[in-house]
């Protein structure tokens, strides 16, 4: 038949839930299914007799009559897990259920499952029986409890099931079943009947054969090899005149129809025709039967149109005989139907309809008794034609209009405009319908948004809004509202793809007695309603006024002219047309997200209108292109010019049908009582909807149908609210008059603001997702919203209540959002606010929604925003006059405790203003409960100036307590400056002070004790309290806290100049660290070390500051400081620096000493000293009393030499640093002794900065005193030759004989070694002029005893020729000087040693040769020498002899 027009008569509505079930997995064991079977591979069952079964997805509905109630048995099988069924019980007057059944069997099924009430033993407790078939033709009937009490992993009970092998000769090709009966076809057209949980398997009768012949008449047709009859390809139970009729469509096309109780043949019929010629049948379906019009009838889908993919249905009626036995006429009437699109899913018959659902869509053929024409065809739409409309996805014109109108209206605010868009597309993706569970986390999956399913499921819906925003913001559409759209756009796009996989329509099933029809989609549940009224007026006004009256409406008989109605109509279209759905969309989201005025969008799209669109071509090119923008652009110029024509062309005929415009706003006027939601039954109060809520699947129904209808409601009245807007702006185009005008402006516009707003609450609270449908008020008629004429807070302050009392806080902040709106455009005035008591209600519930999810759903600048204005409202409803009348019935939803007496309202508004700083405390938000604080301190004032002052607590206790929490929460929020103000304006001198404690305990925890110790707080009178107080958590806290107390003191102390204390705190610290690391029985580490470097530094650093004479802190600033009192001026007796430092003060505490700079800065050596040790040995311990001696030993053995003589010098005088410092070189010099020179030693690699310094002869001032150098000084070298001539040239000063001692040292300890030559020098003495070997020491003298005292000859003898040439050979100038009298000296005893010594040596025959050799050169020099001694003697004599002649008389 040829296509015809169809129009929308119905919608989908989702059965909220239906998608969330959690299924009770249970396997269904197997006898003929063995171990051994299991383990061997198994052949198809095609090949060894098996059902032909190809998998597909497949679903059905079984109608179960109850004595109460009906329930629906639904099943699903899918194609890609054939072997799992799926079953759920559904009963209309309870919830969708939260579980169902996964039947898990060894094979594949065939896809077709049988549910009916046990009516074989109904006395077991089991309510269904559920026959099936695997594709290996194992047959099941299993007994089905209800509800399902099965364990999910366990095993189906095997009492409960019954199974047997069907065992077929040829495969089987259809299956179906009904109460104790399994019926199966086979490919060779034979039909089996087996009484499946009637008789036992093996009992005579259980399985019979239906054929046409039997016996002798059998045998004669297989002889005769007559045609075969063809492959069964499908059957259908029907009870037809109270019997059970089996309906059989063989490949061939015959159909034939057989009396199970006689197994008789009933009719065959051969449904083959010319027009079917080539089709192949392939299904079968069965109306029930028509006994008022005689008529059953029958639809085949047939395969395999020639030249062809379409798919055909023809429909065959079959005549009833009258009476009780069954015959049907055996030619019936036909049709037939072509499926032009789409493949066919499912086929039902309702009454004289036919429902047909495709692939694509659904289509409703209304059958005539008569004729049997299709003439009247309808659609009812699905939801995925309503998701993808949602979501913008419905056709890229859809998202242009977006993008456009975006633009056009947001050019000025884009940051807001970009949270606009995500908000709306957020809005829609979660509401009930469109968001679904599977599609959500395959879409975040896709987006690299790892979530497992639990995590999934165990998210609310502030948690999914979070994570889906986070996905968007990372792509970057953070600011950009474009950008935001396009990112959008491409999330919504995968969403809308896993939708449609994860909802493909199954089946669908026909309830024809309660008018019911349902769609079974992959993972959810759906039913269709019929339009309203109202809904086909608006979807069908343009099959003109035929579909009006098919509307059920009477226009005329309110006054309304049909024809100026229809052109009305046609005008909305046309604007709605033009702005496409993203206008209504952004309005919605204005009015219920004021971040933008839904005022100024509305003018905004009265402008867009007039003039196009005007966007800005820069953020679309970077999405599209430069020429793909263009085109759009030059599209949408030539869509306004059309429109501009469209609209004026349809206006004029509007004007001139109803002959003037007062004619037309009169039917404007009228048309608005049909927009207008209407009650009809009595009020009930929200505690009566709450305490007789239900919530069913009718409910849940109810509920998402009424927000289709608000939908639709609110897009028609936006329409017309844009309409009379542009006819307004064009009115000197289209003559419209100022009387006109000003009625659209005065009463029509108001009454579709007021229409907008009631059908915005409706669909707003429809669609608002909650943690559970709570709510029964949504009626067909809406009757318990008790939405009135006229909008008032009264009805929505209890819709308000009722949403918080379910912990609907969002809801309940959106709704007071609507009506803020409609008030607005109301123009209602502030005074009225604050006299209205209920206006009152309405801020305090509102604030109260404002601080709940800030606090517990927003984050950042939003959050902040929520409080302000939370704050804002609870002021506000304090301030009305007859808050107390209205707020004393709101305790419930907000815990605001009304006082039973409160003699005035000041009084009353000072117990709500404490209230109001507990409830902003209680959800830990400090700047609202110290406002409030505030506030109530005021008020307290305004209470004792009335005359009405009855306060029952004393003044300064009330102020003493509210002070106390303004510290409190001033403090939370780090006012640290605002906390101090809050102490000292208390007049409690108790709470003051535990206000101080806390004050400063919290600053060390929140490490801003810089508060405290800057100066910027005077503390007035109040300084030696906090000195106490950090005192007292000084000695009470642990050494090592952060910020440490005693640090904390000394900045407090220095700020104000008690530099004498601050050292006090400084050492008591140092002598804590010391104490409390040995008391733990570790050695101290370098970090407690370097601590108390730092804390003895900052104590002698603030010693220096005071005068000299007063430059001393007391020993008891080293013991417990709980109980000290001050700082006397009375200096106690001293103590030896040295003895102090070395830890030999008095151990008594009672004893009291003086401790002054010196002694400090020996302290801070030795602790350096340990400190250094305890970097390169981290295991030295150092505890108790320690010889200083030991501890240069250890340092010069750690190559810590810049450190033992700091120690050396500092610590000893006089012969005692000789001593000290010859102990040190002779350590240093052992160390050298198995190291040559030149050899190359590391030494300390110890940083030495930051060390009081040593002392060498220059920096020792006159007065005896030594003073420090800022530094100290590098090692020349790298080893410890060089290291050894660094410090011996260094401190030879202070000791002349360090070098005799160094070369001692190293000549006894190896006598054969090599004396450096810069040591040798050292000895020579580098004088210009020798006048022999003597000299102070050292001298060639001394380095020539001890040459020859360990017996190095060679090196004596060597030394002394060279002195002995020396002194021959001077210059001429000085021959006169050593000719002088006792001007030479040489050690002759000495050199008389030396010879006996080589005389004993030869006369031992020990190197006879080399004591020869020695012997020679030192006669031969020595005779030189003696001769050149005699020489100058006698010049000397002659000399003196010489001037006692010419000089007679002296």
């Amino acid at each position: 038949m040829a296509a015809v027009a169809r129009s929308l008569a119905g919608v989908e509505v989702p059965i909220l839930g239906s998608d969330k079930v959690e299924w009770i997995e249970v396997t269904v064991p197997s006898s003929s299914f063995s171990s051994a079977a299991a383990s061997t591979p198994q052949p198809s069952p095609l090949a060894n007799g098996g059902a032909a079964f190809a998998p597909r997805d497949a679903a059905g509905c079984h109608v179960i009559e109850g004595v109460d109630t009906k329930s629906y048995l639904i099943w699903r099988l899918h194609k890609d897990s054939p072997n799992i069924l799926e079953v759920v019980e559904v009963i209309a007057s309870k919830e969708f259920p939260q579980t169902g059944l996964h039947l898990v069997f060894r094979d594949a099924l065939c896809p077709s499952a049988f549910l009916c009430k046990n009516v074989i033993n109904s006395g077991s407790g089991n309510a269904y029986l559920l026959y099936v078939l695997t594709v290996s033709g194992v047959a099941y009937l299993l007994s089905l409890r209800s509800p399902f009490s099965y364990i999910s992993g366990s095993s189906f009970p095997q009492r409960e099931y019954v199974e047997f092998n069907v065992e077929p000769p040829t495969q089987i090709t259809a299956v179906t079943a009904a109460a104790g009966c399994l019926v199966t076809g086979r490919q060779d057209g034979v039909v089996s009947c087996f009484q499946f949980g009637i008789l036992d398997p093996s009992s005579p009768g259980f399985a019979t054969e239906l054929r046409d012949d039997v016996g002798i008449g059998r045998l004669w047709n297989l002889m005769s090899r007559q045609k075969a009859i063809g492959a069964v390809q499908d059957m259908v139970i029907s009870d037809v005149c109270k019997r059970k009729c089996l309906f059989v469509i063989h490949a061939d096309g015959l159909l034939r129809v057989w009396d199970l109780v006689s197994h008789n043949k009933v009719v065959s019929y051969n449904t083959s025709s010319n027009e079917l010629e080539g089709t192949k049948p392939s299904r079968l379906w069965v109306s029930e039967a028509n006994y008022d019009a005689n008529l059953i009838s029958l639809a085949i889908l047939h395969d395999g149109v020639p030249l062809s993919d379409i798919e055909m249905v023809a429909v065959y009626h079959f005549g009833l005989g009258p009476g009780d036995k069954i015959l049907l006429s055996p030619q019936p009437s036909s049709q037939s139907i072509h499926l032009d699109e789409g493949k066919l899913i499912d086929l039902k018959f309702e009454s004289d309809k036919l429902w047909i659902l495709k692939g694509d869509g659904s289509m409703l053929f209304d059958l005539s008794q008569t004729d049997f024409k299709m003439e009247h065809t309808v659609a009812y739409g699905l939801q995925e034609d309503f998701v993808a409309d949602q979501l913008f996805q419905s056709s890229e014109h859809a998202l242009d209009d977006l993008i456009w109108t975006d633009h056009s209206i947001f050019s000025s605010v884009k940051v807001q405009a970009a949270y606009l868009v995500s908000s709306l597309y957020l809005r829609r993706l979660l509401q009930p319908g469109v968001y679904l569970t599977t599609a959500l986390r395959a879409t975040l999956l896709e987006h690299k948004k790892y979530i497992s399913d639990y995590e999934f499921r165990s998210l609310t819906m502030d948690g999914l809004k979070k994570e889906i925003f986070a996905i968007i913001e990372g792509e970057g559409a953070a600011t950009n509202s474009t950008t935001t759209v396009y990112y959008w756009r491409s999330f919504c796009t995968h969403f809308l793809r896993h939708w449609c996989q994860n909802s493909t329509p199954y089946g669908f099933f026909v309830d024809s007695s309660q008018n019911v029809v349902g769609l079974i989609r992959k993972n959810s549940v759906s039913l269709f309603r019929s339009l309203e009224g109202i809904e086909q007026l608006i979807y069908g006004f343009s099959d003109e006024f035929n579909y009006m009256k098919s509307s059920g409406m009477s226009l005329q008989d309110n006054g309304i002219d049909p024809e100026v109605l229809f052109e009305v109509l046609r005008c909305m279209s046309h604007i709605s047309h033009q702005l496409g759905p993203a206008a209504s969309a952004l309005y919605y989201e204005s009015l219920i997200n004021p971040i933008i005025s839904s005022e100024d969008i509305m003018s905004q799209l009265l402008k867009i209108l007039e003039a196009g669109y005007c966007p800005s071509l820069t953020s679309l090119i970077q999405q599209i292109g430069v020429d793909a923008a263009w085109e759009k652009k030059q599209t949408a110029h030539k869509s306004q010019r059309k429109f501009s024509v469209d609209i004026l062309v349809s206006l004029n005929s509007l004007c001139s049908k109803a002959t003037n415009w007062l004619v037309v706003l009169d039917t404007i006027e009228k048309f608005l009582t049909y927009l207008n939601p209407h009650r009809s039954v009595p009020h009930r109060s929200v505690q009566e909807i709450d305490s007789k809520c239900t919530c069913n699947i009718n409910s849940i129904l109810l509920v998402q149908a009424t927000s289709q209808v608000a939908r639709m409601m609110f897009e028609a009245a936006f329409d017309l609210l844009l309409l009379l807007g542009y006819l307004v702006n064009i009115s000197g185009q289209v003559n419209l008059l100022q009387t006109d005008i000003v009625r659209i402006k005065v009463k029509l516009i108001p009454a579709i603001y007021e229409v907008i707003t009631k059908w915005l609450i409706i669909h707003f609270m429809g669609t608002t997702p909650t943690t559970r449908p709570t709510m029964e008020d949504f009626s067909s008629r809406l009757s318990l919203l008790h939405i009135e004429s006229n909008l008032s807070f009264s009805p929505t302050i209890e819709l308000a209540s009722l949403l918080l009392h379910h912990g609907q806080y969002e809801a309940a902040e959106n709704l007071f959002v609507i009506v803020d709106g409609y008030s607005r455009s109301k123009k209602v005035s502030i005074s009225a606010q604050t006299t209205d008591g209920e206006w009152c209600a309405h801020l305090h519930l509102l604030g109260f929604c404002l601080l709940v999810r800030a606090q517990s759903e927003l984050q950042g600048v939003l959050k902040e925003q929520k409080l302000h204005e939370a704050v804002r409202c609870f002021f506000r409803a304090a301030s009305g006059r007859e808050a107390p009348k209205y707020l004393q019935n709101l305790r419930f939803e907000t815990g605001f405790q009304h006082p039973e007496e409160c003699a005035s309202a000041a009084i009353w508004r000072l117990h709500y203003y404490q209230w109001a700083m507990q409830i902003f405390e209680q959800y830990g938000v400090s700047e609202g409960s110290c406002q409030f604080a505030l506030a109530a301190l005021e008020q307290v004032d305004e209470v004792l100036n009335s005359s009405d002052n009855d306060l029952t607590e004393n003044e300064t206790t009330i102020r003493g307590r509210l002070w106390a929490n303004v510290f409190k929460f001033t403090l939370d929020l780090k006012h640290y400056h605002d906390a101090y103000c809050a102490i000292i304006s208390n007049p409690d001198e108790e709470s003051k002070y535990i206000c101080l404690r806390r004050f400063v305990i919290v600053l060390c925890e929140n490490r801003a004790a810089k508060v405290l110790c800057d100066g910027g707080l005077p503390f007035v009178g109040l300084i030696e309290k906090v000195e106490q107080e950090l005192v007292w958590k000084a000695e009470r806290s642990d050494i090592f806290a952060k910020p440490n107390p005693y640090k904390l003191l000394y900045a407090f102390e220095a700020n104000r100049n008690n530099w004498r204390k601050a050292a006090s705190y400084m050492f008591r610290y140092s002598v804590r660290l010391k104490k409390e690391a040995n008391l733990n029985g570790n050695h101290q580490d370098s970090s407690v070390l370097q601590e108390r470097l730092h804390a003895l530094s900052a104590a002698i650093n603030a010693l220096q500051q005071v005068d000299h004479a007063y430059a001393w802190i007391e020993s008891q600033y080293g013991n417990d400081l709980s109980n000290y009192q001050g700082s006397p001026n009375k200096k106690p007796r001293n103590v030896s620096a040295e003895n102090f430092a070395a830890g030999l003060a008095p151990e008594s505490s009672a004893i009291n000493y003086s401790i002054d700079i010196d002694m400090l800065e020996k302290e801070y050596i030795i602790t350096s000293a340990h400190h250094m040790l305890s970097l390169v040995n981290n295991k030295m311990k150092f505890s108790g009393i320690q010889k200083l001696s030991n501890v240069v030993d250890v340092l010069i053995e750690e190559n810590l030499y810049d450190m033992a003589f700091t120690i050396i010098v500092n610590f000893w005088k006089g012969s005692g640093l000789k001593r000290e410092l010859e102990r040190a070189f002779v350590a240093l010099s052992q160390k050298c002794c198995s190291i040559r020179v030149g050899s190359a030693f590391m030494g300390s690699n110890v940083k030495t900065n930051n060390l009081l310094l040593t002392y060498s002869e220059e920096e020792t001032s006159a007065d005896g005193k030594k003073t420090a150098s800022p530094v100290f000084s590098k090692l020349k070298g790298n080893d410890q030759w060089e290291t050894l001539e660094l410090y011996l040239e260094k401190y030879r000063k202070l000791d002349p004989r360090l070098p005799v001692t160094v070369a001692e040292t190293l000549l006894y300890t190896d006598p054969q070694i090599e004396l450096p030559l810069w040591l040798v020098h050292m000895f020579k003495g580098g004088r210009k002029v020798s006048w022999g070997m003597t000299g102070q020491e050292p001298d060639s003298a001394t380095l020539f005893r001890l040459y020859v005292g360990y017996g190095r000859h060679s090196e004596a003898t060597n030394l002394l020729l060279e002195n002995l040439d020396s002194f021959s050979s001077l210059r001429p100038a000085d021959i006169i000087n050593r000719k002088k009298m006792s001007a030479t000296w040489f050690p002759y005893t000495t050199i008389e040693r030396l010879w006996c010594q080589l005389e004993e040596m030869r006369s031992s025959g020990h190197m006879v040769d080399h004591c020869d050799k020695l012997k020679k050169l030192l006669q031969e020099a020595l005779m030189k020498h003696l001769k050149q001694v005699q020489l100058d003697s006698d010049d000397a004599f002659a000399a003196a002899a010489a001037g006692k002649m010419q000089n007679p008389g002296s």
